[in-house]
């Protein structure tokens, strides 16, 4: 396990810099342990967080439901994702309470001379920051790389951030809605008659804050075998622009003017077939189950048919062969067709309501989602971060904190003794829970 000293800072009782050891992981797989084993994969590793919204959070929420020790730094009025959605609590909005479970919040005012030494005394103790701030305003902050490096040169210095470096439009500002335009997301998923639509759900938000979490688990596996700090950036064009491409990419793979885009799952592609009382995504997949399925429906004749027998036929006549499903999908209810392809082995699923998902039984039966009481709220319905370690979802065992609930207790953990932190307080450069 790591055990870390604390690191002195402005204002703070005599210190000495933190040292390394082992992380102790104890698996557990008994689902409603508070500390489950994926709890204590992180245990030991510090993340300062400054970032707000969606897409830095849903990465350093990741880290907390691992069991890292995120430190969510606010500004005094609060990340605005506090306020989005109703909600039983002023500022516990339901996208906040999701993305800030089992993280400690403290409000500092890095304008203030003060506040920004009391930041300065957190990244001294800390294996990563993290933050979503263009690179230029976070410099002129006096937090750029460079200087975060000097204060604490093992410190892993993550940007969220929207362009690469090197991109021209580095400094821009960017948020889901562009991204989704920029990537060519919005034309994929164009209406008929070609006007544009986004994606409905923060998928490049979501789909970066993924990476990140990715990206600075690969930076913390060689800081531990190295002690070596560094940068890690993660931009959401750049990383959407591969995530589209890796499929649409096509004839560009092999020269700079091939034709792009994978025709099977572009809207010419893809079908939810009309039932006789709904709707239902189905889908053969190899040879046999094209063929079985054609059997099933009362066409043996297409069982030989080069269309379903060579994969290469298929991937170009893919339409044909859906439009025979298409042709036969009224004649069943959509509880005969999900019937029929479990017993072909062949994914098929009914298409649902969100309210569906949120009250399906099954993701509370596998931990997914989880109810849990939340004082002065009354109860709150939990998600899980990415896997099942030992078999149990991988979820921090303690609520979303309160704007500034941690003010106190993490500057007192930095070193500030009673005075300082009175101090702190007094200037406006710290706020704690009113």
């Amino acid at each position: 396990m790591i055990r870390r000293r604390r690191a002195q800072g402005p204002g703070q009782r005599g210190a000495v810099p933190c040292s390394w050891g082992k992380i102790s992981v104890l698996p557990s797989r008994d689902p409603g342990s508070a500390m489950t084993a994926a709890v204590k994969m992180l245990d030991g590793v510090r993340v300062i967080d400054l970032t707000s919204v969606v897409f830095g959070p849903y990465s350093t929420q990741i880290l907390a439901d691992y069991g890292a020790d995120v430190v969510k730094v606010e500004v005094p009025e609060g990340d605005i994702m506090r306020y989005a959605g109703p909600a039983p609590e002023r500022g516990m909005g339901p996208v906040f309470v999701n993305l800030n479970r089992g993280k400690r919040s403290i409000v500092l005012d890095i304008r203030k001379p003060d506040g920004k030494a009391a930041l300065e005394a957190l990244i001294r103790g800390a294996d990563l920051l993290v933050h979503n701030v263009r690179r230029k305003p976070m410099a002129r902050l006096g937090f750029s790389a460079q200087a975060c490096a000097a204060m604490n040169p093992k410190l892993l210095y993550c940007a969220a951030t929207g362009f690469a470096e090197a991109h021209e439009l580095a400094d821009a500002p960017a948020i889901d809605d562009v991204i989704q335009c920029a990537v060519g997301l919005t034309g994929l998923n164009a209406d008929a008659d070609g006007t544009p639509r986004l994606v409905p759900s923060l998928v490049a938000d979501k789909v970066a804050g993924l990476a990140l979490a990715s990206a600075m688990l690969a930076a913390l596996v060689r800081q531990r075998s190295t002690g070596q700090g560094g940068t890690v950036d993660v931009p959401m064009y750049e990383t959407l622009a591969s995530f589209c491409l890796v499929e649409h990419l096509q004839g560009a793979t092999f020269a700079p003017d091939g034709a792009v885009g994978y025709t099977r799952v572009t809207r010419e592609g893809r079908r939810i077939y009309r039932a006789k009382d709904g709707f239902v995504s189905m889908t053969p997949y190899s040879n046999d189950q094209w063929a079985r399925f054609f059997t099933a429906v009362g066409r043996p004749d297409m069982a030989t048919d080069p269309r379903v027998t060579d994969p290469a036929v298929r991937g170009t006549r893919f339409h044909e062969l859906y439009d025979v499903i298409e042709s036969v999908a009224h004649t069943r209810s959509v509880a005969q067709w999900i019937a029929l392809a479990r017993e072909l082995s062949m994914p098929a699923m009914p298409v649902v309501s969100l309210a569906d998902v949120a009250g399906d039984p099954q993701l509370e039966r596998s931990g997914t989602t989880e109810t849990r009481a939340f004082e002065g709220i009354g109860t709150v319905k939990h998600l899980s971060s990415p896997g099942f370690f030992d078999g149990v979802a991988a979820r921090h065992p303690t609520n979303a904190p309160r704007l500034g609930q941690h003010t106190r207790e993490l500057l007192r953990e930095s070193g500030y003794d009673d005075a300082g932190i009175d101090a702190l307080l007094a200037s406006g450069a710290a706020r704690t829970l009113a």
